[in-house]
């Protein structure tokens, strides 16, 4: 049984690893991606388009990239944290506002009731931020309290 164990924990390091190696490829590929939309926008003058998709681009290598940091500290610490993946819910969900915003511009001109469902959509975003940004700061303020009082990183309470 205990070298099912250690054989079960390489395997679960490889995976670990190859995780790491492909979020690496991926923020690469977007930041890439992002460099050349954001030049070729401009090339044809499309300031505005070039600023948000550059924008977008940059969130989404964000998310990318504190996956890649939630994946080393699992590797590091063998525990898993809550407060990496709620950032990366806040990144995603900023990106989707901005999106949400320069498509509302048009949609305002063209189509009032998907204007509005927009709309709609930027407030259920806006408190989901909130509550985001809230439990992030519970989950810290949690750590805080538990350096104080002795207790050790692995067993914080969240």
């Amino acid at each position: 049984m205990d070298s099912i164990t250690k054989w079960l924990e390489r395997a679960e390091g490889l995976l670990y690893v190859l995780t790491g190696i492909l979020l690496v490829v991926v923020a690469l590929v977007i930041l890439g991606h992002a460099t050349g939309a954001f030049i070729g926008h401009l090339s044809e003058g499309e300031f505005t388009e070039a600023v948000v998709t550059l924008l977008e681009e940059l969130l989404l290598g964000m998310m990318a990239i504190e996956l890649l940091y939630t994946v080393t500290v699992s590797m590091r610490t063998r525990s898993l944290s809550a407060e990496p993946f709620l950032v990366v819910g806040l990144v995603a969900a900023v990106r989707r506002i901005l999106t949400l915003s320069v498509e509302a511009a048009t949609l305002f001109q063209t189509d009032v009731e998907k204007f509005k469902m927009a709309l709609y959509e930027i407030g259920l975003l806006t408190f989901a931020v909130l509550i985001l940004v809230i439990s992030i700061h519970i989950l810290r303020r949690c750590r805080q309290v538990d350096r104080v009082r002795g207790v050790g990183e692995g067993t914080a309470t969240a």
